[in-house]
């Protein structure tokens, strides 16, 4: 529910892990998923966040 970049992008985090999971050879459509919601220009920000939420893991910075 919250419209924060870094919370929508480790939701996108955990459906990805989600959809590989249970769907072992789905990355090509999860990157279908990824590629359909980057037509958005306002989810350019929340992809870019994806790319530090999965470099660190589902975990989120804590500071501050």
């Amino acid at each position: 529910i919250s419209p924060s970049a870094e919370d929508k992008a480790v939701d996108l985090y955990v459906l990805e892990r989600a959809f590989v999971s249970t769907h072992p050879g789905s990355e090509q459509l999860f990157a279908g998923v990824l590629e359909s919601y980057a037509r958005d220009d306002a989810a350019r920000a929340v992809l870019r966040r994806l790319d530090d939420v999965r470099q660190r893991g589902r975990k989120r910075d804590m500071t501050g």
